[in-house]
């Protein structure tokens, strides 16, 4: 038994004071380090070397455990029985670390290192501590003395230069980069590090050299072509841009960063037409990622909001996107956008299903799918479609609500208040749509006449938005048609033509609760207001100037406008009695 608690604890006092080691380390670090742990057991008693590798133990479990509080406070029950125990400071150090206590992190590293200087592990953490606490040239130290130590670690050298950027010393980490270069060869994140370090101490032409390495190196990367001349463009040496150019046309004609290259090299010489035929060039090759020529098309959206002259070309480049990878959804999706940009509804509608089609998992290309045909009035579409969508993204409220919104447009009241019911469970953090969703309530309620349920859901959206204007409109417009809570609807009307002023619609909602009101010459004048702004085109506005005309004794005027309103179209069913018999009915 006594042989078995020895053999035990004998295990656990090499768990101890090898946990902090790796398969990585170097032998002669290993052997270093276990002689300093053999020399400082020694130092212990029996008791308390049993107790320390105990404590050690729970601890490291603790901390596996994802326990580091305690973990903590056994590390330091370890420190406080031997106070050189390396192994539990470099552990603290870790733990403090992840808990963002750099100085005490630091405190516990510089003390594990300083006990056992050989530790590569120690030395590590030492200096990426001193790192995050500024103590750039300490950094630089700790890692110079490292890569001396260890000369075939890459890495190191990679650790001392980055420390030597922190530090603002940028020649310095090109020295490091060098004699890194000099073991490994042209390398290319070696290069384009030298590379971006002279172009920032603005040494263009050892920047430009760094390139042309690589280029020797292989004379067919196009990458590194493509970079130098992005060097030569944004540092305005326009003319070895082009002569660079030119050397990777004789190497690879038909290479699309030929023409990309040609493009921008157009386009800094103000030369439109030949940049956007490049353009074009690079497009139609198969060899260019779509990746990048959805980059070039998104630049374009920009474009468009200040120059709407681009469109033709975005529409063009984008049209050739989708024939070059005609089995990619995106291309076909990107399309779309743009032709329903261009206002060529049909067309996008086409690539939108074309897209759907290739990847039917893609939520936004049915989204803009449903509210392209709610643009285009097809309803009959979108309740189809967005029947498809529910089926496909049966969380998502947003299809809820377009599918509420369609069944509302084919007048199914009871189904659109189903399953907008339904949908407005699902939102989450989305005011905006719950708004949308308790306002398409309000007015479906009103339809069926359910006038508690059509206020109560005017009123949920008007508490999350008080000052959105179509609801503002609608809730008072109904209010007036029922001649109830006329002062409630005066003020939400009002309100919302002073949001949105000069929209007829809204003009025309407070003109018709003034009628109501019985002020029939404010009513008048709001329609004046109305049919200026648009809605003598409108069969409901002009059907109410009638009768506001009407009311104030002008029958003949009144007439005229009910049979303006009548060609309109869109108004009341007491229209035709009111022009047959020349008389208002209400």
């Amino acid at each position: 038994m006594v042989l078995k608690k020895i053999i035990f604890f004998s295990l656990l006092a090499a768990i101890a004071f090898s946990s902090c080691k790796s398969t990585g380390d170097l032998a002669k670090s290993q052997t270093e380090e276990k002689s300093h742990s053999s020399s400082r057991k020694n130092e212990l008693s029996e008791e308390e070397h049993t107790n320390l590798t105990y404590l050690f133990y729970n601890a490291n479990k603790e901390k596996i455990t994802g326990n580091y509080d305690k973990a903590a406070d056994l590390f330091a029950q370890c420190i406080r029985i031997d106070g050189r125990n390396d192994a539990s400071m470099y552990e603290l150090a870790q733990i403090y670390m992840g808990k963002k206590k750099v100085n005490d992190a630091l405190f516990f590293a510089r003390s594990a290192a300083e006990i056992s200087p050989q530790n590569t592990w120690y030395q590590l953490l030492l200096a990426e501590l001193l790192t995050q606490s500024g103590k750039y040239n300490e950094a630089i130290a700790v890692y110079e003395k490292l890569v001396k130590e260890n000369p075939m670690r890459m890495d190191f050298y990679f650790s001392l230069a980055n420390a030597y950027l922190f530090a603002g010393k940028a020649e310095e980490a090109i020295k490091i980069y060098d004699k890194l270069e000099a073991q490994t060869g042209v390398d290319r994140e070696i290069v384009l590090q030298k590379e971006r370090l002279y172009l920032k101490l603005n040494k263009t032409d050892k920047a430009a050299a760094e390139l042309e390495k690589l280029i020797e190196s292989d004379p067919k990367d196009m990458e590194a072509y493509s970079l130098l001349v992005e060097l030569y463009q944004v540092n305005n040496m326009k003319d070895k841009a082009y002569q660079t150019i030119m050397r990777m046309q004789q190497v690879s004609p038909e290479n699309p960063r030929v023409f990309l290259a040609l493009a921008e090299y157009y386009r800094s010489n103000n030369e439109k037409e030949k940049s956007f035929e490049q353009l074009k060039k690079a497009f139609a090759s198969p060899q260019l990622d779509s990746d990048v020529k959805l980059r070039i098309l998104t630049s374009y959206i920009k474009i468009l909001d200040t120059d709407s002259s681009m469109l033709d070309q975005s529409l063009e480049l984008s049209k050739i996107l989708a024939e070059t990878h005609p089995n990619e959804a995106l291309a076909h999706a990107v399309y779309g956008d743009f032709l329903r940009i261009a206002k060529k509804t049909e067309e996008a509608r086409k690539e939108y299903r074309a897209a759907i089609a290739i990847d039917n998992k893609n939520e936004n290309v049915w989204q803009q799918l449903n509210f392209l045909e709610s643009e285009m009035q097809d309803f009959d579409a979108m309740l189809k479609e967005s029947d498809e969508a529910l089926t496909l993204f049966p969380n998502n409220s947003i299809f809820y609500l377009l599918n509420g919104i369609a069944k509302q447009q084919k007048k199914d009241y009871e189904g659109a208040v189903k399953i907008l019911l339904s949908g407005s469970k699902l939102v989450v953090d989305n005011d905006f749509q719950l708004v949308q969703f308790y306002s398409s309530l309000g007015d479906c309620y009103h339809e069926l006449k359910n006038d508690d349920e059509s206020d109560k859901y005017y009123g949920k959206a008007l508490t999350i938005d008080p000052k959105n204007a179509t609801v503002l409109n609608n809730y008072s417009y109904y209010l007036s048609l029922r001649g109830e809570k006329l002062d409630k609807a005066d003020a939400m009307s009002k309100l919302s033509n002073e949001i949105v002023p000069d929209q007829a619609s809204y003009q025309d909602t407070y003109a018709w609760i003034l009628y109501k009101e019985a002020k029939y010459n404010d009513a008048k004048e709001w329609l004046e207001k109305a049919l200026t702004n648009g809605g003598d085109k409108n069969g409901t506005i002009l059907e109410h100037y009638g009768d506001v005309l009407f009311k104030l004794g002008q029958n003949d005027k009144a007439l005229e406008y009910w049979n303006k309103a009548k060609a309109a179209g869109e108004t009341s069913d007491l229209l035709d009695k009111k022009i047959a018999e020349k008389k208002l009915y209400e």
